[in-house]
């Protein structure tokens, strides 16, 4: 007779649900897990962005004394290496290759001996004789020649040694000779810039302003006449500007505040302004004969080409600014061009040709583009 059932659900039912619910809390904390790493990855991303942008308003001014650079480093030339121990390892391995044969040899003629000595039959004797004489001939055949391989061995490794150390020779004075033309190339440059050689001096701005780390691809023209530079920047656009700040609960989430207007133009003033000075500081810490230039900072939107920034800049004053706390207090130091609504967005100035250039044809002055890459 089958047993009524009492409503309550089977000890099989339990454990699946059990298990079912051991499976939702895993994957839901797995999950919380995998959002977590991604709240932080995508925190980090943020931060980095402005930290990349706050650190152009980091500035140093440190000129080059070129001076005691001119002085010629001395080559030092390394010493050849001793091979010597190639001839002494070759005459070993040559005088070991044919002993064997002979010793076996010697022991063969030593067995003849003795049956020459012991031997009583007439035949016996004339043969171990023969034998004993043969082997005696065959000997020195095979000491001579021996000695032919090993003379022969030891002049061919000679031979190599000698190409070895012409090979080293041959090699020191290469190297000898680029070190020369390096230092060359080196003094050349260095009096070419004391002196104001215009080759000199863009290959030193080209080499410098690719070291420069920047937060944006940037673009550098510079224009050069009687030592007097011009040297447009194209600033990037506003939108380098991230307009939300992000911030992390302590649960790790993450919430997004919008960035006033007005927060946001003064942050790409102060970007526009640190590169400005950051890149004349590194021009004219290197280039000694710079002491006044012309700096403007070009903006480009679509179709319309503006100046944002303009600036006479003499080195004295930029030393000063570059010991400013930030890029906008610098730019208000050297007394540069600008002008802002009340919402501080940067409003277009006039560019000026250098006065002290007069009136100088246009295809007298030089001129190098430079791209910076992030």
């Amino acid at each position: 007779m089958a047993k009524k059932s009492d409503g309550q659900p089977s000890k099989h039912m339990l454990g699946r649900r059990q298990e079912k619910q051991k499976v939702s809390t895993e994957e839901l904390f797995f999950r919380y897990i995998d959002s977590s790493e991604r709240w932080r990855q995508e925190y980090e991303y943020y931060q980095s962005i402005e930290n990349k942008l706050a650190a152009m308003s980091d500035f140093t001014y440190e000129e080059i004394d070129y001076k005691p650079l001119i002085v010629r480093a001395v080559f030092e030339e390394r010493a050849i290496p001793d091979f010597s121990f190639l001839l002494e390892n070759a005459r070993v391995a040559a005088e070991s290759k044919l002993l064997m044969p002979i010793i076996m040899h010697i022991i063969v003629l030593v067995i003849l001996i003795f049956l020459l000595i012991i031997g009583r039959n007439t035949v016996l004797l004339w043969l171990s004789g023969a034998s004993l004489f043969t082997g005696l001939l065959l000997l020195v055949v095979r000491i001579q020649a021996r000695q032919s391989f090993i003379e022969r061995v030891l002049s061919e490794k000679q031979q190599e040694i000698e190409n070895r150390v012409i090979y080293e020779k041959n090699k020191i004075a290469e190297e000898k000779k680029k070190h020369e033309d390096y230092e060359d190339q080196r003094i050349r440059i260095i009096e070419g810039l004391l002196s104001g050689e215009i080759s000199s001096i863009f290959t030193k701005i080209e080499k410098v302003l690719a070291e420069i780390k920047v937060p944006v691809n940037l673009s550098v023209e510079i224009e050069l006449y009687n030592n007097i530079p011009s040297v447009k920047i194209w600033l990037p656009l506003t939108s380098i500007i991230p307009d939300q700040i992000c911030l992390q609960q302590p649960s790790g989430r993450l919430m997004f505040k919008e960035k006033e207007m007005r927060a946001i133009n003064k942050q790409y003033l102060e970007l526009c302004s640190a590169i400005i000075i950051k890149i004349m500081s590194a021009i004219y810490s290197h280039i000694p004969t710079f002491d006044i230039g012309y700096v403007y900072g070009m903006s480009k939107e679509g179709k319309n080409i503006e100046c944002l920034i303009g600036c006479k800049l003499e080195r004295q004053t930029l030393k000063v600014a570059c010991s400013a706390a930030t890029g906008l207090e610098a730019i208000q130091t050297v007394k540069a061009d600008f002008k802002c609504k009340t919402s501080l967005e940067l409003l277009p100035v006039e560019v000026e040709r250098p006065e002290e250039w007069g009136n100088v044809e246009q295809k007298l002055v030089r001129g190098l583009s430079v791209n910076l890459f992030k």
